[in-house]
């Protein structure tokens, strides 16, 4: 039979659990997906964090329907509607596709004009991390204030990152659709018509970050760029009350906290709403380039169709391709792979991450805006 080449660049931002450049990662994959398609040649682009996988003019260059970049690329879902916009992918199967086993926030996070653009891989959203019991149990922002103290101290009491300017418009997104009684539409609309009173709640976690006497490091860029993984070690190291951060963090704090973290730990959605705590869920997902022949089509579509297992869900998320590793602690777009060997007796999986329901950030607008919402919120802040 014909040989058919696949050429794949997989979304790079996950914890690197063997501590060999992801090169086990991708052996893993490349070599599970040959066993039950012989006839397809995968080639996946090397894992590197200098790749900028929000950079369009970077997706347009991989994206180039003659195949001088990549057949799939796995992109964040926050960019969907830009990609389609731009002309650079197309619809890969109508909504009525059985995607039973996707997390309902994974399946939304895929469409666009009704019809749906890519295959979602994994999922992850913001947590808050503390070792009190008193904190995670908050639902809301001013749960939260009275939880941790309301007047700074000597001490954290809570640290993550600020200064992003994909962060903080995220957090705010979150927040406001933790604050108002209705739906997604309406959060996708604030991006282009949002009030200065909408950033209060940005502003009250801020001010956790607070210590007397010292700049706010949640604000002034010391945990952004290449210092993100130091709130998770001040948060391991027990010189904070809480953290927040996205969900894989938790893959940090258990290698450089001590052995009771992992029966210690608590976490629960940041709360940073006034109403309720409800996460909004980054997606990742795999999308195909214009143009393909029949046969890359129907590679690129096993491909995703093979990463979308709950097997190998379990397996990324898991650290399955380094067996006694920590898992990476993403969180599968399968509802099937918490049944997996690899989650099934995890505690953080089936207690903090299985049952969990919320809506996707929106699929446009974001890139365009965050800047200025980033601008907008801090100006507030401050």
């Amino acid at each position: 039979m014909t040989n058919t080449v696949l050429k794949v660049a997989l979304y790079p931002y996950l914890p690197d659990s063997a501590g060999d450049n992801y090169e086990s990662l991708l052996q893993f994959i490349t070599v599970e997906f040959k066993k039950i398609y012989p006839n397809i040649t995968l080639l996946l682009r090397p894992i590197s964090f200098d790749d900028d996988f929000y950079n369009l003019v970077v997706l347009t260059k991989w994206l180039k329907s003659d195949g001088s970049g990549y057949d799939v690329v796995e992109v964040d879902t926050e960019l969907l509607g830009d990609l389609v916009n731009a002309g650079l992918i197309t619809p890969q199967f109508s909504l009525s596709h059985n995607h039973s086993d996707w997390h309902s926030a994974a399946a939304t996070a895929v469409q666009f004009n009704q019809a749906v653009y890519g295959f979602p891989h994994y999922m992850c959203a913001l947590f808050l991390f503390t070792r009190n019991d008193k904190v995670a149990s908050v639902n809301t922002i001013d749960q939260l204030i009275d939880a941790l103290g309301n007047t700074s101290t000597n001490n954290y009491r809570l640290v993550g990152n600020l200064a992003s300017s994909w962060d903080l418009p995220s957090m705010w997104i979150s927040s406001y659709q933790n604050s108002i009684s209705s739906g997604n539409d309406e959060v996708a609309f604030a991006l282009h018509s949002y009030s200065n009173n909408s950033f209060e709640t940005m502003s009250k976690l801020a001010r956790l970050c607070d210590r007397i006497g010292e700049i706010n490091h949640c604000l002034n860029g010391t945990f952004n760029g290449t210092n993100y993984e130091i709130p998770a070690l001040l948060f391991a190291r027990n010189q904070t009350a809480a953290m927040f951060d996205y969900s894989e963090r938790l893959f940090f704090i258990l290698k450089n906290g001590s052995l009771d973290d992992y029966q210690n730990v608590k976490m629960i959605p940041l709360p940073t709403g006034k109403l309720r705590n409800q996460p909004v869920f980054f997606s990742d997902a795999f999308v195909f380039r214009r143009n393909m022949s029949e046969d890359v089509l129907e590679a690129a579509r096993s491909f995703a169709d093979f990463m979308g297992t709950p097997r190998m869900q379990a397996a990324v998320v898991g650290s399955g391709d380094s067996p006694g590793s920590i898992p990476r602690y993403l969180l599968p777009m399968s509802i099937s792979a918490y049944n997996e060997p690899l989650l099934a007796n995890n505690r953080f999986y089936q207690t903090y991450f299985r049952h969990l329901t919320g809506l996707p950030y929106p699929t446009i607008g974001l890139s365009n805006t965050r800047l200025q919402l980033q601008a907008a919120i801090l100006n507030y802040i401050n």
